[in-house]
């Protein structure tokens, strides 16, 4: 892997950076793509916790123990979000192509 490549792939495991190599010309690569792709899923579904977890906060969140539940859900999933990006970075350092667990088996590109 070359150097512009390997830097999108390790981009593409930092949340919205992962847009950046969306929009270089060496998207047509195959180890690039694959991490773009692990990396696009990864930043939707960070996105979609976030909505639901404003959707169940706007709902329960000012219920004295009930609020407890939406910061503790969120925890988990920036915890579990964080875990799996580190996962992806390991991979692009170790000139890996191992799917992300959980969500690694979903194409979009």
């Amino acid at each position: 892997m070359n150097n512009d490549v390997k830097t999108f792939s390790y981009l593409a495991y930092i949340g919205p950076l992962c847009l950046i190599g969306l929009c270089s010309d060496l998207r047509s690569n195959g180890d690039l793509r694959f991490h773009l792709n692990q990396g696009l899923i990864l930043f939707l579904c960070e996105v979609a916790a976030l909505i639901v977890h404003f959707i169940i906060n706007s709902l329960i969140g000012g219920i004295t123990l009930l609020g407890l539940i939406p910061a503790l859900l969120f925890s988990v999933i920036g915890l579990g979000s964080l875990v799996l990006s580190l996962f992806g970075l390991f991979n692009v350092a170790t000139n890996r192509k191992t799917p992300l667990p959980f969500i690694g088996g979903i194409n979009i590109l």
